[in-house]
């Protein structure tokens, strides 16, 4: 069996990683007598100028402290991004005349969804607000949806009125800032070396340091492994808890997972031992004594556990891990964790991240039967953002990992929802049409009785630029529980 959509979700992981080291600014970053060396946005100023997102107001000024116009902003968001219009002309407001300098990029701008025609004009010459600014920044990164549902989202600015979600947003992920007394002055006009310190944060946000990226893969017992080269982290699902207060760990490591092991050990990969079990185990100190002594015995890295608490011993994981760590302090500690969601308590991870070496967020998915097409969204990109926010002050980023569903999911005819392996799902979009949800961030297929959604390539680039705007670089990919072979379609 091929897994299809594991070996392209591979791919784009491990491409990702070697694409998103830090880029350097080029040499010769132009000079203006403007900006002192010891100017707050000196090097964010220079960068811009080096990268040629946008100029000075001449040869030698920048124009600091003047303000920067909303054309402006448009054709520096384009060239940040690279977006490039189509030569055919359209208008698409009133006030935005064909042959406009800034024309072509506004009209990418446009077709990339950081500018909405909510009204009829663009305004192309005023300065642009500090909200507008962030509003911009938030829809350029594809999370105009996201910030319909972050409107309720804690906001440390009690002048913000409009646009919360976005201005919330871009102030989580550490984009924009207030101006101090719990004030964000929405209505200010940001000036050009405010909004080249705003760039400059997130080409650092998307551009960060590689030497933390990892990928890793999760292996359970009976399935067949692809080339797995392009991983630094393997996990072998094949251990189970069992017995409350009177744990025995039992381990059923087949024979595929043992030639990965082999193969991996060789290869320099870490190979971690991956354990589940029930949250009675975690009452019983001798749960975390019978994991030590079977990595103290073995020549697995570390451990993956796997271990939902309940809601009545939620500190009950971090105080096994904690005990794990002290029998093994040599050996690697990952966890899985369930990922905070809206309208529910969020835990307090904070013992947890301390004890763990990883801990990887386990993500609902969203299901919705009631519209015209059904929806079976894994690891929905809203409530990734949800997730990573809620626990950005309690872990940090370079300690989390996502865990992603290499696998489609969805349902044919009126049956029950199921997995569909990635020759299943390859099947289905030769004889389907394919679609793309924007809200979910999820690929998703439609056959004549058939649904299914599904991680395409687009899709993990979106959760990875997430991702790495929270300093998160490490993500997990596996198949589901469910049916593993493929469909009839």
């Amino acid at each position: 069996m091929k897994r299809t959509i594991l070996k392209k979700l591979t791919a784009c992981l491990c491409l990702c990683a070697v694409l998103s080291g830090a880029l350097t600014v080029p040499a010769g970053a132009a000079s203006f007598q403007d900006v002192p060396s010891n100017h707050w946005a000196a090097t964010a100023i220079d960068r811009c100028a080096a990268q040629g997102w946008f100029q000075g107001k001449t040869a030698d000024t920048f124009g600091v402290g003047q303000p920067m116009t909303r054309a402006g902003f448009a054709v520096a968001l384009s060239r940040f991004f690279g977006w490039q219009s189509g030569e055919t002309y359209y208008r698409i407001f009133s006030d935005v005349p064909q042959g406009a300098w800034y024309e072509p990029a506004l009209r990418a701008c446009y077709e990339h969804g950081a500018v909405t025609r909510q009204t009829g004009d663009f305004r192309p010459g005023d300065p642009i607000t500090r909200e507008e600014l962030a509003v911009m920044l938030i829809r350029a990164l594809g999370y105009g949806p996201i910030a319909g549902l972050a409107e309720d989202d804690p906001l440390p600015f009690r002048d913000v009125t409009t646009n919360k979600g976005h201005i919330a947003m871009a102030y989580e992920l550490g984009l924009v800032s207030g101006m101090g007394n719990d004030l964000f002055v929405p209505d200010r006009y940001a000036t050009r070396e405010q909004a080249a310190v705003m760039l400059s944060r997130l080409y650092d946000k998307l551009h960060p340091a590689q030497t933390a990226n990892e990928a890793m893969v999760l292996l359970r017992s009976g399935e067949e492994a692809e080339d797995l080269s392009g991983y630094q982290t393997v996990i072998l699902t094949a251990g189970t808890l069992t017995g409350g207060q009177n744990p025995r760990l039992a381990l059923s490591v087949s024979n595929t997972q043992k030639q990965v092991m082999e193969t991996a050990t060789a290869s320099g990969q870490t190979v971690l031992l991956g354990i589940s079990g029930q949250s009675g185990v975690l009452k019983s100190t001798a749960a975390a004594t019978a994991v030590a002594e079977a990595l103290t015995d073995s020549s697995y890295d570390g451990v993956y556990l796997n271990i939902t608490p309940s809601a009545e011993n939620g500190d009950a994981l971090a105080a096994f891990v904690q005990a794990l760590r002290a029998a093994v302090p040599e050996k690697k500690l990952y966890v899985a964790a369930s990922a905070p969601a809206r309208r529910e308590a969020i835990p307090d991870y904070q013992a947890l991240g301390k004890a763990a070496d990883r801990i990887v967020l386990q993500v609902s998915g969203h299901e919705d039967t009631d519209g015209a097409v059904p929806v079976y969204a894994m690891e929905p990109l809203e409530t990734v953002y949800y997730a990573l926010s809620a626990l950005n002050d309690q872990i940090p980023g370079e300690k989390l990992a996502l865990l992603l569903t290499a696998e489609g999911h969805g349902r044919k005819g009126t049956g029950k929802p199921t997995a569909f392996n990635g020759d299943a799902v390859a099947a289905l979009e030769a004889k389907g049409r394919t679609y793309y949800s924007d809200r979910y961030a999820c690929a998703y297929l439609e056959t004549k009785d058939t649904v299914v959604w599904y991680l395409n390539e687009k899709a993990l680039e979106a959760r990875q630029q997430l991702l790495r705007c929270f300093g998160v670089s490490s993500c997990c990919l596996s198949t589901p529980n469910g049916t593993l072979q493929a469909q009839e379609s």
